[in-house]
């Protein structure tokens, strides 16, 4: 258009007479009736918990009238193909799964063929197809079918079993088995949700022509609340157990230095006993702990964490490799510093001296940075503050919420 046309268009638009409207009504969104494929372990059965980021969201988006949701997992222990209920404003359905031996065995697909059976008849009564996660062969199930799919993106096996120490393991041969169906079936995948730089690198890297949804997680509800405030404690706080890749090995190496300099002392939480941790010692060579030194507290509920953590002087998460551990951001929540290792999307969460400490996996390093946040309480200072008003943010359960439905109404 030439400029006297668009100098023209304006004048005329200029002397056409106003009208009066009134206040515009909010535009109101048909109702979607919107599927999740989710790991929500079987209610009847009286045993495990959905993730609490999955559990979190359901329970939001079940208040709301403009959303359907149902969510569709398997079963090892029903007695029938299939059993459906409502339960607290969710429909359920569990499809029979083999138990993990032969799930393993068959290479999960007996488990991928009843979910896709079940799809290809039912899938046209929904208008979005949610998938949480591509660990469990999620994506092998929806290839073909005439509705739209999104995925979020939780821990991605195809980069995590570079990390894995023992790839031999029960663990190693399901991720091994787990990578050659995410490597198969992801690029057919297209609409992800996705929270970190890492995650949309790999996204995109995985399924060409990827569109991503940024969203953060909601975390539980216990770390959203304000206490009432406690002496914190000369103790560092660790949760992973002994698990490998959560960097068991490292923390009680960096543990040994640090009692070396200061009298703080090491709460483990998660499966690990002191037995194990004074093990791991003497292939060290250090002397062993005294369980005033290292106290292990086993499995904690999120009540018991988050009293632990208002109670400590900071997390150490030396993980090999994670996405955004929320275990990192519900301390930040509270305000508990952080000291974690510069590994997948981790930086997407702290940046450093401000909402948190970053590391290599070095023993020493890992150390030092304890140390020196426990000799500069103005540190200490600006890293609650900081990190507290950050996650606070970045995880408004709201917010949240309203994106994933945005989401939903864009793909859909």
């Amino acid at each position: 258009m030439s400029a006297s046309a668009t100098s023209y268009s304006s004048s005329v638009a200029a002397a056409q007479p106003s009208r009066v409207t009134g206040p515009e009504k909010p535009v109101r969104r048909p109702r979607l009736k919107v599927l999740w494929m989710a790991q929500y372990p079987y209610p009847n059965a009286g045993m495990g918990h959905p993730a609490p980021w999955v559990a979190a969201l359901a329970a939001g988006l079940r208040e709301l009238p403009e959303i359907e949701l149902t969510i569709l997992d398997w079963h090892p222990g029903l007695n029938k193909p299939m059993d459906e209920f409502d339960k607290d404003g969710i429909n359920f359905i569990y499809l029979r799964a083999p138990s993990f031996r032969q799930d393993l065995l068959t290479l999960y697909t007996q488990r991928v063929h009843s979910a896709r059976k079940y799809l290809r008849r039912h899938h046209q009564a929904y208008d979005v197809l949610h998938l949480h996660g591509s660990e469990w062969q999620l994506p092998a199930v929806v290839p073909g079918l005439e509705r739209p799919v999104v995925l979020s993106v939780q821990g991605v096996i195809t980069e995590y079993l570079r990390y894995l120490p023992q790839t031999w393991s029960r663990l190693g041969i399901s991720w091994k088995i787990g990578e050659f169906y995410e490597r198969r079936y992801l690029p057919s995948v297209h609409e992800f949700i996705c929270r970190t730089a890492w995650d949309k690198a790999l996204m995109a890297k995985l399924s060409l022509g990827a569109r991503i949804h940024h969203n953060w997680e909601m975390m539980r509800p216990e770390f959203y609340e304000t206490a009432p405030a406690v002496d914190v404690r000369p103790q560092v706080l660790y949760t992973g157990g002994n698990q490998l890749m959560k960097g068991f090995q490292e923390v009680v190496a960096a543990y040994a230095l640090i009692r070396q300099q200061s009298p703080l002392k090491l709460v483990m939480a998660g499966r690990v006993t002191l037995e194990e941790v004074n093990q791991e010692a003497r292939k060290l060579g250090v002397a062993p702990f005294s369980a005033d030194e290292v106290e292990c507290v086993g499995f904690c509920n999120a009540r018991q964490l988050a009293d632990l953590m208002r109670q400590s002087f900071c997390l150490l998460h030396p993980s090999y490799i994670d996405n955004s551990p929320n275990t990192v951001c519900e301390a930040q929540l509270l305000g508990l510093p952080v000291v974690a290792t510069n590994v997948g999307g981790v930086p997407d969460l702290i940046e450093p001296d401000t909402t948190g400490l970053l590391s290599d996996l070095a023993p020493r390093n890992l150390a030092d940075q304890v140390l020196r946040l426990y000799h500069s309480p103005e540190l200490a200072h600006t890293l609650r503050q900081e990190s507290r008003q950050v996650a606070t943010i970045r995880h408004d359960r709201e917010t949240i919420v309203r994106r994933t439905i945005d989401i939903y109404h864009t793909i859909s």
